[in-house]
């Protein structure tokens, strides 16, 4: 039987996808101590609407409370302002980013919370980061990571290239990459304690990127194909 530590995954309350995948993960490899502290998730107005979305979306459709109790994993409701306090009386030994917006200084100071993020860090920081990799010609990666305050930064705790085949699409290559992201996530409870050294990720020569704009994401298929003939492993 493997150690069990007692785990926090932050999330949604309302069906999620990548939530729902790390929790699968999770009972895959065996462990019982997890408690999902779900946010309160805020439908923008006018939602981003890209021209390629890339990352998987389709949950299914069962309340978080109830998904969590088929698993055997406790569930709590908690916002910004309360999630600190709930976590300090869980008292965890990780705790798992997988669904939130930017969290309050306090949070992340006071807890080491565990991340992944779509791209090599520090070099592809920001969001649509995938596609900003392609557009630039850099190589596609993972990076799993301690958060700290400043965005996409904090302590490395593992990274991966993601390969690029040469019958890959654009879509299949977004999907292998989003795979990375859930075993790296779910790995890194075993790998952490193996490590003594979190080398810090803070740049200043890089800087975040934001949403990709349509103009350039126009030619994002075409820089595909460029960037694959560049990486593609046979």
């Amino acid at each position: 039987m493997i150690h069990q530590p007692k785990i926090a995954i932050i999330s949604y309350n309302t069906p999620h996808r990548k939530t729902q995948d790390v929790l699968n993960g999770l009972k895959a490899k065996g462990y019982q101590n997890v408690s999902v502290f779900a946010l309160p998730f805020v439908q923008r107005e006018n939602p981003f609407k890209p021209i390629y979305q890339h990352r998987p979306s389709k949950a299914i459709q069962i309340e978080p409370i109830d998904f969590c109790q088929n698993f055997g994993y406790d569930f709590e409701q908690t916002t910004a302002d309360t999630l600190n306090h709930q976590l300090n009386e869980f008292n965890a030994d990780y705790v798992i980013i997988a669904g939130a917006g930017l969290l309050p200084d306090e949070l992340v100071e006071n807890h080491k919370i565990i991340n992944t993020h779509p791209g090599f860090l520090p070099l592809t920081r920001g969001l649509d980061s995938l596609k900003w990799a392609i557009t630039k010609g850099v190589k596609i990666g993972v990076t799993t990571h301690f958060v700290d305050t400043e965005a996409d930064a904090g302590f490395l705790i593992e990274q991966k290239h993601v390969p690029v085949y040469a019958n890959d699409t654009f879509h299949s290559v977004a999907y292998r990459q989003y795979e990375t992201e859930i075993e790296m996530l779910v790995n890194s409870i075993e790998l952490i304690p193996t490590l003594s050294d979190f080398k810090s990720l803070s740049s200043n020569e890089f800087e975040a990127t934001r949403r990709m704009p349509k103009a350039t994401e126009e030619n994002l298929m075409q820089a595909f194909e460029i960037y694959k003939e560049k990486y593609k492993r046979e």
